[in-house]
């Protein structure tokens, strides 16, 4: 056969680096420095040496590797170019200098990332390897005595004809099949794409065309755009990246300085980020064996005299205090029916494969006087019954959006004040609540007596429903609990540990001392009178200390409310959310809660709790960006903020026009 052997000698090529950077999905490890390649239906072995790299290839193959690697551009030039006081990227350029973006096939780009959404690099590879090894055309590789068998990426004739279902693709199978149909019938045109860059589209420009894709949206064009057709002044932004640009850009990257290189220092920094959190790993790790190590011998101390203990207990039960020992375990058993029906009861939801769909309220679903479109609760029935999995996520509490959504059959659990809150629709529970720690409470209270402003607080009242008050009784056999469950629970309220189960039965209560301002007045009476909210009046919100505070909503203008944020953000064990009121009255809102109680943290919950394939979020005001980050595909309103449109991987039509379920129809339609 005619291969050839090729030194390419360069400083800035490092395999490795390479193979690891998330662009590229069938490298082949053959051993340390050595990969086995196939590209655009050829072959190749790459070797790593000291001062380049080594290339076995068919002889006419020669000049589609050389490009392939990006070899024409000097990358040290590249690096000479970064702003020499931006300490981070020229430190990620060093650590990473051996990237380079690989010149690659645009159809093998598109499917692979569309299957990229919501997975781990590993586990990309896999799929795409089953895909290829199933579908795709054998390839030999002698040479030297070598023999390596690889696999085309296949067509999308192929495609089309093909069962997808046993490469568990999940909701990107229909995408998958969607987007090969479309090139079939000329819907779509690989080449037309092409020539468009060729002949100097914008990137937006050829953003939008990807964009017609099923399952391309914003961040997946980008990737296509960087890795499939060489524009590098794509700097696509996926959680590793944004992580990045709010430790050390104050949230954005300065892309404007690297027109045409944007892509290459994404490169740089996501491998650094990456690098930097592996080191954490490690180092997290060693520090983890050695404290197990350290306390091995306390611990098998501490469990001897635990079990000693219960033995004697045991020895010691007096005929008199049998029918005490007979008690407890049947309230054991008890406990363990209520404990198994709690399983069944989680098990009621597996999303497993499945999208779920989370939802903002004001500003995206709801129209402009905070209400569902006459049509749209007909048309998200329609929807959830042929299997739409669908909820919301709001800064509102459950009495407003009870009222609100009451013509919607929700059944999966909704995130509730901006993720204070989870409650399910089905048995209108509260099922987990985060609690603002106590000194948290006094110094937002010292804080608004300072600053001149006040509001709403929101509290968890010590009443307990009677099936909660149960399992209590249960799990606390030997206590009189019908006359002490509110004190016991009082005492973990601020532990932080299993207070979902604490809190289930657990009402709201809602405390204000006065009614400063008009939009406090229309917030009172709206609530009391449409939404039938009840209000506790109070001398001073000081005096409700006690309570296991969950909210503030407090609402001003921001010359008011600014001082008094910027002040609360000095507490880290408080989330804050600012932001401009949606319905256009200027004021702005500042929603204080527990740290771990936001959008982000809700929607993880959720994740963890239904176990989706995915998650699609859709909003429309800054709120929503920790929705964003927790989801897999980010979808923006046509009315929303301009920075939540630039986070979006979808932007859809207005709320006025419904554009949520407008997408969600098109959605159960392909």
């Amino acid at each position: 056969m005619d291969y050839i052997d090729i030194f390419i000698k360069n400083d800035y090529i490092n395999l490795k680096q390479i193979a690891e950077s998330g662009q590229c999905f069938r490298w082949k490890k053959m051993c340390p420095g050595r990969y086995f390649v196939i590209s655009d239906g050829r072959a190749a072995c790459f070797f790593q040496e000291k001062t380049g790299i080594r290339i076995l290839c068919r002889e006419k193959d020669e000049e589609y590797f050389r490009r392939y690697l990006d070899l024409d551009i000097d990358y040290g030039k590249v690096i000479e170019q970064i702003d020499e006081k931006d300490d981070f990227l020229i430190g990620a350029a060093q650590m990473g200098r051996g990237i380079r973006i690989l010149r690659q096939n645009l159809w093998e780009m598109i499917i692979s990332f569309i299957i990229s959404q919501r997975n781990n690099i590993p586990r990309i590879m896999k799929s795409i390897d089953a895909l290829c090894e199933k579908l795709g055309e054998q390839i030999v590789f002698d040479y030297e005595g070598e023999h390596l068998v690889g696999y085309t990426f296949p067509s999308p004739e192929v495609i089309v004809g093909a069962d997808l279902s046993e490469f568990k693709f999940g909701y990107r199978e229909k995408y998958i099949r969607q987007t090969a149909e479309n090139i079939l019938e000329g819907k779509f045109d690989l080449e037309e794409v092409k020539d468009a860059v060729d002949e100097g589209k914008t990137p937006e420009q050829v953003k939008e065309m990807l964009k017609q894709l099923k399952g391309v949206g914003e961040k997946v064009a980008s990737c296509i755009q960087l890795f499939g057709l060489h524009q590098l002044e794509l700097f696509p932004i996926d959680t590793w990246i944004a992580k990045v640009e709010k430790m050390y850009y104050n949230g954005h990257f300065p892309v404007e300085k690297y027109k045409d290189t944007a892509g290459i220092m994404q490169q740089y920094l996501f491998f650094r980020v990456r690098e930097d959190a592996d080191k954490r790993a490690v180092l997290e790790m060693k520090s983890e064996v050695g404290e197990k190590a350290a306390s091995k011998t306390s611990f098998k101390e501490e469990m001897t005299e635990k079990i000693d203990k219960q033995t004697k207990r045991k020895n010691e039960i007096s005929p008199e205090n049998n029918s005490l020992e007979e008690n407890r375990l049947e309230k054991s058993r008890f406990k363990k029916d209520k404990s198994e029906e709690a399983r069944s009861e989680a098990n009621r939801y597996n999303l497993s494969g499945k999208m779920l769909y989370v939802s903002d309220l004001d500003g995206t679903l709801l129209n402009s006087d905070a209400l569902l479109n006459e049509d749209v609760p007909e048309r998200l029935n329609r929807l959830i019954d042929k299997g739409l999995c669908f909820t919301v996520a709001t800064a509102r509490t459950y009495a407003t959006v009870n009222s609100i959504v009451k013509d919607v059959h929700l059944t999966y659990p909704m995130i509730l004040m901006n993720g204070v809150m989870l409650y399910d629709p089905v048995s209108k529970s509260c099922i987990n609540a985060e609690i603002i720690e106590r000194d948290s409470v006094e110094y937002i209270l010292k804080g608004r007596k300072k600053f001149g402003v006040t509001g709403f607080a929101y509290a968890l009242s010590p009443e307990i429903s009677e099936e909660t008050l149960e399992s209590e009784i249960a799990s606390n056999l030997e206590k009189n609990l019908k006359s002490g469950v509110a004190s016991n629970l009082k005492k973990n309220s601020n532990t932080g540990e299993e207070n979902q189960i604490q809190k289930s039965g657990r009402k709201m209560a809602t405390y204000y001392e006065k009614i400063a301002t008009e939009h406090m007045e229309k917030f009172y009476v709206e609530r009391r009178d449409v939404y039938h909210k009840p209000f506790s009046k109070v001398e001073k919100l000081e005096d409700i200390l006690e309570e296991d505070i969950i909210y503030f909503s407090i609402c001003y203008e921001e010359e008011v409310l600014r001082p008094f944020y910027e002040y609360l953000k000095k507490d880290e064990k408080l989330n804050l959310n600012f932001y401009k009121d949606v319905y256009g009255n200027g004021l702005w809102y500042l929603e204080i809660s527990h740290k771990n109680a936001s959008k982000y943290h809700g929607v993880q919950k959720l994740r963890a709790m239904l176990q989706p394939d995915a998650i699609t979020g859709m909003g429309d005001n800054l709120n929503d960006i920790p929705l964003f980050e927790a989801c897999d595909r980010c979808c923006a309103v046509g009315n929303a903020h301009k920075e939540v449109k630039e986070r979006a991987e979808y932007v859809l039509d207005t709320n006025l026009n419904a554009g949520v379920v407008k997408f969600l129809e098109e959605e159960m339609m392909s």
